[in-house]
């Protein structure tokens, strides 16, 4: 039997409002689950701009993968401002701490210097040998003094980016010699003896910057003189390695025969200000920032240093420079 027109006519048209109820409410439920999710992210919103710092979105599995991608990126950008107040509070940390180490490091050269003037002004002027001493001392502690602020400016120009190296080829043992001439005096002054062991030609380039390279080893055979004993050596080992590609490279090495360093010590002793021995640092005239220097040099020229050491054996203090 032939099937009417309009029965087709009206069969067709339940199914399109079929399809169209259907569609309707797949649309309807999608969007009911966006309004959810977008509500969690409003919630989140408030949240965070309360100053909340744990706070976090929490979205159903089966949920669109965008929103999951939203969840995972809204999830993270929570994180920062916690991340950025613990680097904040770490940095103020760091800050106080060096402001504080600063100002008691200041103090005490320039209590020193103030004692004695007013001890001279006191009377002491009059008697010639009391003055001379005191005079020396005054002039001992300013030197003290222009040592530590120098090495202040240095540090603050080295983390602050200001100091700029200029890198180049250039023969290293010269400049070796050149430093150990220049603490020639303090050695004699010490009765330490110095000496250069020298397994390179003099001719042998390395790659940096020839005067930070130059502070690096002033400091280190500085150190190496104030903290050694009566009678002791201090020697400057120059030879030649190979990295683990194999490519050469120059190992300078600054060894002496002093007192020694503990092993809970050796990974310290290259923040500014720490001393192993205070007492005996302050005596020799130590700024506490010398071996901190050294790092930073070093570490500029892509240079891991190294420590050999325990009481009563001496230290070697070992880095390597790119040929």
């Amino acid at each position: 039997m032939a099937v009417p027109v309009w029965a087709i006519g009206l069969a067709s048209g339940m199914i399109a409002v079929s399809g169209a109820v259907v569609c309707y409410a797949l649309v309807f439920a999608f969007l009911r689950k966006m309004q959810y999710s977008v509500e969690k992210i409003v919630d989140f919103s408030d949240a965070v701009s309360n100053g909340a710092t744990s706070a976090s979105i929490m979205i159903e599995q089966d949920e669109l993968p965008a929103m999951q991608r939203a969840h995972e990126a809204v999830n993270r950008l929570a994180a920062k401002p916690l991340q950025d107040l613990q680097e904040m509070k770490r940095l103020e940390r760091m800050r106080s701490e060096f402001l504080g180490s600063v100002s008691h490091e200041l103090r005490t050269p320039i209590f020193a210097v103030q004692g004695f003037l007013e001890t001279l002004l006191d009377g002491a002027l009059d008697d010639e040998a009391v003055r001379k001493k005191f005079v020396e001392r005054a002039y001992s502690n300013t030197i003290r003094l222009h040592s530590l602020l120098t090495d202040l400016v240095d540090i603050s120009r080295i983390e602050s980016g200001e100091m700029r190296l200029s890198f180049r080829y250039f023969p290293l043992v010269p400049l070796v010699r050149e430093i150990v001439q220049n603490l020639s005096s303090s050695a004699e002054t010490l009765q330490i003896s110095t000496e250069i062991e020298c397994r390179i030609d003099d001719d042998t380039d390395v790659y940096g910057d020839r005067d930070r390279l130059a502070q690096v080893l002033t400091n280190l055979l500085d150190n190496a003189l104030k903290y050694n004993l009566p009678n002791g050596s201090v020697t400057v080992l120059l030879e030649t390695i190979r990295d683990g590609k194999g490519i050469e490279e120059v190992r300078v090495s600054v060894r002496d025969s002093g007192i020694g360093i503990a092993q809970e010590h050796h990974s310290r002793i290259f923040e500014r200000f720490y001393r192993v021995d205070k007492t005996r640092s302050r005596s020799v005239g130590g700024t506490g920032l010398g071996l901190a220097i050294v790092k930073h040099i070093l570490e500029a020229h892509k240079s891991v240093i190294y420590v050999q050491s325990a009481p009563g054996t001496g230290t070697t203090i070992s880095f390597t420079l790119k040929k």
